[in-house]
């Protein structure tokens, strides 16, 4: 009982002490679920504009290619009626009449005049033709084999009489059209019935490609209304289009745009592989007509868009023929990239959620802080009321100097002690990725192998490896495992330069390598000294001599190169950009910013750092001021005044010396001289303990 009632107060006491949170806690699960909630509601009115969208694309392909292909019939009709208001058409008045046509449309591969010529005819209707200049024209047909001979004996023939198409070929003249299988029924049909008759899918003669043959009949201008057997007699002839499948369904593509959509045509008139005509893949943005390619993808017929197969169907006529076309969609036609409003929502949403959940935990905390440092504030301010009103004056001359110190010193330790957590990781990383770039050479080379001694592997590891994507793995895997170890090595040289250039593990004075503290300085000011859109970068020159150790305190010593490297990227910079500080008064720099560090020993016991930048230098006034407590140029909110001040004292510590030399647009120079050895030892508590960053 004791055990739960303890439990009990445990519980209760750490809720009431947690209590501040509640609100940070709702607002981040209201926030989270009404983002999700609007991201899903989004998604899903995506979801049905795109099928509507879809839907209407399919309804614009099927308008637009069953008029493109009515088109193509169309002039069918207008030779049909050029020819019934004629009395006689020549060879060359067809010719006339079509060349223009097939000159502007590819889809017609060429079209025919076929005459009926009876049995008791065709001797006559041979000479005749011989007679225009076909002195070995006969009737023929063709073998399976696309041989030519001679026809056979038959109660009637329909040969091609006359012939127009882009590319002339005087062979066809002759070919007995009723002798061909696949397109007798068509033919038939069209006569006997006095009607537009088209046949099914053929194999076009000339190129192997997928056409369609349409019969037009064309009776005698005094033709009777019986169009039976006995009514053949009045046949005047027949026109017979011959079009290419894929060049007039490609005809009809060209004012849509199909990214990402499939669709498949069919004749319904035909039987079993003769059914299919064309396919369009959106991926290779090309026409398909290989009939083992048929079938369509069954997973986009269980999609959402297509749940129901006749949702996807058009039907339409060409001719006497019913085609079907089906449209579906293809790969990453409903991927993310659709969804990219929902997704944004979602992503908006959770962002203002976490942002607003951060700055109210952060009030929390700031006002639980406040609220004790006013009530220590307070105590304090009851018992020592009479010593702050006589200190009052020198806390205010001496206050900006503590703070800044206490900031720089804070700002150093962070740095110490996140260089030190970054680098244990970046080994970790560092050393694996050397036993991971050998297991993986390792592991290439047994691939290798593997293809050698196989190399015709199984369907199903072909397919494994085209869809990986070994050979590109192979090429890739290997710059990547060099990319990121020059990332870690990048990451320790940043380290390695944070490390250096705080030195707070270092509380005596130490004989160190001036140059690497340099060194560390502009690693650290590195994103400074970029080029960015408004500024063109800062070249660094460096001269080095050749220096000996020096007996310094390097964290402090690293602060003054940091305080006069700030101070000379900022005049470069606000020299680059002359609106920034000065408005229109000023004049831009014409020269490449530069900043040039000189070192040389100067006598034996005696190290100079020369600093000097290209800027617009500086006028007397200036320079007598320089190193005064809370003396800058800068603009309210730029700067303390204690950078080259704080700088000043840590030279002076080092029994050195810190000057200036300028000059109104000759630039500025700073000169540091610190001794090589300390003529007597100094304690750490009379030295400043600003290490870091500071601005003038």
């Amino acid at each position: 009982m004791n055990v739960a009632s303890n439990w009990f107060n445990s519980l209760t006491e750490s809720l009431l002490s947690h209590r501040r949170y509640i609100p940070a806690a709702l607002t981040l699960s209201i926030g989270t679920s009404l983002s999700l909630a609007a991201s899903a509601l989004v998604w899903h009115g995506e979801n049905q504009r795109l099928q509507a969208q879809f839907h209407q694309q399919a309804d614009r392909l099927n308008v637009t290619l069953h008029q493109s292909i009515n088109n193509n019939l169309e002039f069918l009709y207008s030779l049909q009626a050029f020819y019934s208001a004629s009395t006689e058409v020549s060879r060359q008045d067809f010719k006339q009449f079509v060349h223009p046509t097939l000159s502007r449309n590819s889809a017609i591969h060429s079209v025919n005049w076929i005459r009926r010529v009876p049995a008791a005819q065709k001797a006559a209707y041979e000479a005749a033709i011989r007679a225009e200049g076909f002195p070995a024209f006969q009737i023929y047909e063709r073998t399976p084999d696309k041989k030519q001979v001679k026809a056979k004996v038959r109660s009637e023939y329909f040969p091609i009489a006359y012939r127009e198409a882009l590319e002339e070929d005087n062979k066809v003249i002759g070919f007995d059209v009723a002798s061909s299988p696949d397109r007798k029924a068509a033919l038939e049909k069209s006569v006997n019935t006095g009607k537009i008759a088209a046949s099914a899918r053929i194999t076009l003669v000339s190129n192997n490609q997928p056409g369609l043959q349409v019969f037009l009949p064309v009776p005698r201008r005094t033709t009777s209304l019986d169009n039976s057997v006995n009514g053949r007699e009045n046949l005047r002839g027949v026109i017979a289009g011959l079009f290419q499948i894929t060049n007039m369904v490609n005809f009809s593509l060209e004012s849509l745009n199909l990214d990402n959509i499939n669709f498949y045509l069919y004749d319904n008139s035909a039987t079993g592989k003769e059914r299919f005509l064309v396919r369009y893949d959106s991926q290779a943005k090309q026409l398909i007509d290989n009939p083992k390619l048929s079938k369509p993808e069954l997973t986009n017929l269980r999609g959402k868009i297509c749940q129901n197969p006749s949702a996807c169907t058009r039907l339409f006529n060409v001719a006497d023929r019913q085609w079907m076309l089906l449209v579906l969609p293809g790969k990453g036609y409903n991927g993310l990239r659709t969804h990219q409003g929902s997704l944004a929502i979602g992503a908006i949403g959770l962002l203002i959620t976490g942002s607003l959940t951060i700055y109210l935990l952060m009030s929390l905390e700031r006002t639980a802080k406040v609220e004790q440092q006013v009530y220590d504030r307070t105590i304090q301010l009851k018992e020592r009321t009479a010593e702050l009103e006589t200190a009052l004056k020198n806390l205010q001359e001496t206050q900006f100097q503590l703070i800044q110190t206490e900031k720089m010193s804070s700002l150093g330790q962070l740095v110490a002690g996140v260089a030190h957590e970054i680098n244990n990781p970046v080994n970790f990383i560092s050393g694996n990725l050397i036993h991971t770039g050998e297991y993986t050479r390792n592991l290439l080379e047994l691939v290798e192998i593997y293809q050698q001694q196989y190399p015709n592997p199984t369907p199903e590891v072909q397919a494994k490896l085209q869809d990986i994507e070994l050979e590109f793995i192979t090429e890739d895997l290997p710059k990547i495992l060099k990319s990121m170890n020059l990332g870690a090595e990048r990451i320790r040289q940043i380290v390695l330069s944070l490390r250096n250039f705080s030195r707070l593990d270092e509380s005596e004075m130490k004989s160190v390598d001036i140059h690497q503290g340099i060194d560390s300085t502009l690693m650290i000011l590195d994103n400074r000294l970029k080029p960015r859109a408004d500024f063109p970068g800062i070249q660094i020159l460096k001269e080095y001599g050749n220096l000996p150790l020096v007996e310094c305190w390097a964290g402090q010593l690293n602060q003054v190169f940091m305080n006069v490297l700030l101070n000379a990227i900022d005049v470069l910079y606000e020299a680059q950009n002359p609106q920034m500080s000065c408005g229109k008064t000023c004049s831009k720099l014409a020269l490449l910013p530069r900043i040039r560090i000189r070192t040389e020993l100067k006598n034996s016991n005696c190290v100079c750092v020369r600093i000097s930048d290209n800027g617009t230098g500086m006028t007397e006034n200036v320079k007598k001021r320089l190193f005064e407590p809370f003396f800058t140029t800068k603009p309210v909110g730029k700067g303390t005044g204690l950078g080259l001040a704080i700088g000043y004292q840590i030279v002076d510590k080092h029994q050195g010396s810190l000057r200036c030399v300028s000059a109104p647009g000759e630039g500025t120079e700073f000169w540091i001289e610190v001794p090589v050895r300390q003529q007597s030892q100094q304690s750490v508590s009379k030295v400043l303990p600003a290490v870091g960053v500071s601005w003038n």
